[in-house]
């Protein structure tokens, strides 16, 4: 009998679902509690589902190596050549230099595969017990189980999204991309997966998020998306998760944003746009996901304009693994290093009298020198007395507002340039940037051949940390800046798709 391990975590029952796995073909749970017993209310639902999202959190996926972990050092966003080799030797010899056999990098890369499909193999789970449910078992009926069923639909998608960006061709990259590489698990137990190209993938999740979209839309669509709503309100009622606190959760506009996002990386721009436009008229229409500078409160990751994030109660500890500060002799204190920041972040924006954009204010540090920038933008901001600074605090960007304007602006510069300026403005300007500010004069005279680069230079400073550039370099085929000045990274197998763990090579 399939049974569960669950959890009390705060006033809220979390389940932390533990799976044995010998390899992704063979994915099922330990006994701990009757299957039976945890799908017998619509409560056992709600358990199963916050475990998931719980399990999200974990340093091995967007606790760390999916955001700022090895993605970002993939990305080349770091230089962690001022931390130790004890406490990130993974990122700094292994991920930044692609070295795929590297004694720490390669287990990580099989933890975090395996922690991956663990949470789709319960997604898939809940999926298919829930599809066929009585709505009256559920408090709020037929929503409440749409809601749950959307998210876990969902979140499966974006999970294996991640996975076939990182380790399938992207759909630019002509001689690797009709290769076979991973498979989509969308069944539980899944003992036997057929491997796919990374376009069967996509199609396949970009249906899953359609029909997410189509369950999420019962759930969400007549509540009001505010930020206090999203993520502020501390009520322990019944709907806290059903009419309060959905920026935690994937709702209907973050599965819209992660729609447009596999749109556009399955290289399909117009739908991509019309994903993107649904969410922006919205914007337009409620000032839900504006960008608003509450750093004065210790928001420093500007939560006003995310639209979804998971909360990591292990976030700071994370952080301070790495990130050596407490000794009282600032020599042997180690840190993450921000890369280049002059030349493959701000550029011109940085003047002898500073700098106007808050990313830079408030996500790096400068030791005076300005070569040395400390990377802080997931320290912990000491003074909890705000709510703002408690949110910030244990919150890890997924979705953000910025990165539905990038989408927009670049399905759409080709046919209305003037249309992708203006999505580009709003998010530089929400970044505090001013219009005689170097890279907003560089936006203006920009013409079809060089937005991109103006795009993606922004898309840099905004993603720092998030773990989405390495994918925008990668779908573009564009190559990476380096952290060594003056090289870059090729965009090629060899480099971009990492290599599928040992105990996975079997598959059919």
């Amino acid at each position: 009998m399939r049974k569960y391990k669950l959890l009390l975590l705060f006033l809220l029952l979390i389940s932390l679902v533990t799976i044995s796995c010998d390899g992704w073909l063979d994915v099922k749970p330990q006994d701990e509690i009757d299957e039976k017993d945890l799908f017998a209310t619509g409560n056992g639902y709600h358990h199963l589902l916050n475990g998931i999202y719980y399990g999200l959190s974990d340093q091995s996926l967007y606790g760390r190596e999916l955001t700022w972990g090895i993605v970002d050092a993939l990305g080349q966003c770091f230089d962690f050549d001022n931390t130790t080799s004890a406490s990130a030797g993974w990122l700094s010899y292994g991920a930044t230099n692609y070295a795929w056999e590297h004694y720490q990098l390669k287990p990580a890369i099989e933890t975090m595969w395996e922690n991956s499909y663990k949470i789709v193999a319960n997604c898939n789970n809940l999926v298919q017990n829930i599809a066929n449910e009585d709505p009256e078992k559920f408090y709020y009926k037929e929503r409440e189980k749409s809601e749950i069923w959307g998210e876990a639909l969902a979140l499966r998608a974006a999970i294996q999204l991640d996975m076939v960006r990182l380790f399938a061709a992207s759909l630019t990259m002509e001689t690797e991309k009709n290769n076979v590489y991973i498979p989509y698990i969308s069944e539980y137990p899944s003992y036997v997966s057929k491997r796919l190209t990374a376009d069967s993938c996509l199609n396949l999740i970009i249906q899953d998020l359609e029909d997410a979209r189509a369950l999420l839309w019962k759930a969400d669509s007549g509540r009001t998306f505010n930020v206090s709503l999203r993520f502020e309100n501390n009520t322990l009622r019944e709907s806290l998760f059903v009419d309060y606190k959905r920026g935690y959760r994937l709702n209907y506009y973050a599965a819209t944003a992660i729609l447009a996002r596999a749109c556009l990386y399955a290289q399909k721009p117009e739908k991509a746009y019309v994903y993107a436009k649904e969410i922006i008229d919205y914007q337009n229409k409620t000032n839900a996901f504006r960008f608003y500078d509450q750093t004065r409160y210790g928001d420093k990751k500007f939560y006003s304009d995310i639209l979804w994030g998971v909360e990591s109660l292990d976030l700071i500890e994370y952080v301070n693994a790495i990130n050596e500060l407490t000794n009282p002799d600032s020599y042997y204190h180690y840190y993450i290093r921000v890369a280049n920041v002059k030349d493959n972040y701000f550029q011109g924006d940085i003047t002898s009298s500073g700098c106007n954009d808050l990313r830079y204010k408030h996500w790096m540090y400068d030791y005076g020198n300005g070569t040395e920038y400390r990377f802080t933008k997931y320290e912990k901001y000491d003074n909890e007395d705000r709510t703002q600074a408690k949110i910030n605090n244990y919150l890890i960007p997924m979705v953000r507002m910025s990165e539905v304007y990038y989408i927009a602006a670049e399905a759409i510069y080709k046919s209305n340039l003037e249309e992708a300026k203006e999505y580009l403005r709003k998010v530089k300007s929400g970044r505090g940037l001013r219009a005689s500010d170097a890279s907003m004069l560089n936006l203006d005279n920009a013409d079809e051949s060089n937005f991109m680069s103006v795009l993606v230079n922004d898309a840099r400073r905004e993603w720092l940390g998030e773990g989405q550039i390495f994918f925008m370099y990668k779908r573009l085929k564009e190559s990476i800046p380096a952290v060594r000045a003056g090289n870059v990274i090729p965009i090629d197998a060899e480099h971009v798709i990492l290599p599928i763990p040992d105990s996975e090579t079997n598959l059919n």
